[in-house]
């Protein structure tokens, strides 16, 4: 069973794992398999991150945050 925190923490990055894909679906400078390579990896680790520790988790979702171009 997942903890409320992990739980929360999940959700916060799935959030900015969304932004992120938004960006790398809109980019006109990328191939569509590009692109298609891109979001898999995304995805997988959304469904992966229930195995990484909290802080792991958090480290994830800084990184994203300010790696986002807005």
């Amino acid at each position: 069973m997942i903890s409320k925190q992990k739980r929360n923490l999940i959700n916060e990055l799935s959030f900015w794992m969304l932004q992120e894909i938004e960006f790398v679906n809109n980019s006109l400078t990328k191939t569509t398999l590009e692109k298609k390579t891109e979001i898999k990896v995304l995805i997988n680790i959304i469904k992966s991150c229930k195995e990484y520790t909290n802080k792991q988790i958090k480290v994830l979702t800084d990184e994203l945050k300010y790696q986002l171009p807005f």
